[in-house]
């Protein structure tokens, strides 16, 4: 079964380039996108996704109601956020109140460091999968 990641992000450009670097990265990974937290939510309902990454603030709803709406339909989807520094203090409060995501990459994005978060991912859901 070919792994599937979805990346949510209401920064066009972002979006865009994220979506052509992973996909040049992770050639045998489906990538899907969404430019809000509503509409991912509404293609993850849709759709089967093993990986998330997900900005914070966006618009129409936000990125940590979109991960606890996903974590509703399937707990072990493995969450990545990206977003600037500003939004820490607001993912720190969340973690504190229950909120769980697998892994936080601060914007600007050290690819670096998103390959490294995603590739944990991955043996995660293969770990699942046996």
């Amino acid at each position: 079964m070919k792994l599937r990641m979805m990346v949510v992000e209401d920064d066009r450009d972002t979006l865009e380039i994220l979506g052509v670097v992973l996909q040049r990265k992770y050639v045998d990974m489906e990538i899907c996108t969404a430019n809000n937290g509503r509409k991912g939510v509404d293609l993850f309902s849709q759709e089967n996704f093993d990986i998330v990454i997900t900005d914070v603030n966006m618009p129409e709803m936000d990125g940590i109601a979109m991960v606890q709406a996903l974590r509703a339909m399937k707990p072990d989807v493995q969450l990545i956020f990206i977003t600037a520094d500003t939004g820490r203090a607001t993912v720190e409060h969340s973690v504190g109140t229950g909120f769980h995501l697998d892994h936080y990459i601060a914007k600007p994005v050290d690819y670096k460091d998103l390959f490294i978060a995603i590739d944990k991912s991955l043996e995660a859901v293969n770990a699942c999968r046996g």
